[in-house]
């Protein structure tokens, strides 16, 4: 399963494990749906109920960037599931 990049890797493993949100190695239906609701709402940076391309750009670009696991955790905090 090839994801390009190490950081693109890495961000597979993170979508999962936030998802997965009770732990048992899979992801149901009802997890991904609240998952990406979470998600979302986190990017939706102006609270109006739609996404910009700036604003799920900045996000992604953020997560992207971060280089130490206190960055990604300050970025991630609002996101369903525990990564750390």
């Amino acid at each position: 399963m090839g994801h390009g990049s190490p950081q693109g890797a890495m961000m597979m493993r993170m979508l999962f494990a936030m998802m997965d949100s009770d732990g048992d190695g899979t992801v149901s239906l009802q997890e991904f749906q609240a998952a990406h609701e979470r998600i979302f709402k986190a990017m939706d940076a102006n609270k109006d109920g739609r996404l910009t391309v700036d604003e799920y750009d900045t996000r992604v670009t953020a997560a992207y960037e971060a280089r130490t696991r206190g960055e990604l955790a300050a970025l991630t905090q609002d996101l369903p599931g525990s990564l750390w």
